[in-house]
């Protein structure tokens, strides 16, 4: 029995020293244009597509995508070859990532500046209303948080039955990062990213409540990256809540979202 107890008291302890290995760290977000924007041009606002396969296309200025972002949060995380890409969200699965070609890649001078991208959404959907969200993201995953980074709609397919679960008038939250299969070094981090719509985060009103692997919890209370310093090889759960004033979570099934991501 003494025995037990001991190997009981030795698990706890090693997986107390596991959690507290765990840091989540706030860091500034990426430099930025001022100049960068995104729209959605297909499917317009309430459009009714016939068929369960739907087409997008959206307008990019002032961003190249598939090019490598070269600064210094570039050399501290996981840095894609991919480059910079447009991060799609169909309702509210993970999202896909688009990189080109474009429809239109150069102005009259050859300047990279506004580019059209159309493309289909890789999977069927439902009859009923569906959302999408777009925004541009650097090549190691970070979105762009700049006014006018971010676009969203609503649509439907066949018919016009009402998703009642969401509302993008009112406040929602978008995941981000972490995703997919993340290439680690030892000892660097992984970014966590989210977009924040009709939204401020403060210590005394909103705020994002964070899950990791169904343990560990943390209050965010400011709209930034954040590193996540000391999880291990393999799968993990990241889990985005948002909160209202009263510590309870704000109405949207955005508002509550969970990833399963692997570290290799």
């Amino acid at each position: 029995m003494k025995i037990f107890i001991r190997f009981v008291f030795l698990l706890f302890a090693f997986n107390l020293a596991a959690l507290q290995k765990i840091q989540v760290v706030p860091v500034d977000k990426s430099k930025q244009s001022e100049n960068v924007r995104i729209y959605i041009v297909y499917p317009e606002e309430n459009q009714i597509e016939k068929s369960n396969e739907v087409w997008v296309q959206l307008r990019l200025r002032g961003y190249p995508l598939g090019n490598i972002s070269i600064n210094e949060r570039a050399k501290q995380i996981a840095n894609s070859k991919l480059g910079q890409s447009i991060h799609v969200i169909v309702d509210n699965t993970p999202y896909f990532a688009r990189t080109g070609p474009s429809l239109s890649p150069f102005d009259e001078e050859g300047n990279y500046y506004e580019s059209m991208y159309r493309f289909k959404i890789p999977y069927s959907l439902s009859q009923g209303e569906h959302f999408l969200r777009a925004f541009p993201a650097r090549s190691y995953g970070e979105s762009l948080k700049e006014e006018g980074c971010f676009a969203a709609t609503n649509f439907y397919v066949q018919n016009r039955r009402v998703n009642n679960k969401m509302n993008l008038s009112k406040p929602y939250l978008t995941y981000n990062e972490p995703s997919g299969f993340l290439n680690i070094k030892d000892k660097e981090p992984v970014l966590l990213d989210f977009y924040l719509t009709n939204v401020s985060l403060s210590e005394d009103g909103y705020f994002v409540r964070l899950t990791i692997d169904n343990k560990i919890k943390r209050k965010l209370t400011k709209w930034t990256p954040y590193y996540i310093y000391g999880l291990g090889k393999g799968k993990h759960t990241i889990r985005l809540e948002l909160m209202d004033e009263k510590l309870e979570k704000v109405d949207g099934f955005f508002n509550d979202t969970t990833r399963i991501f692997t570290i290799n």
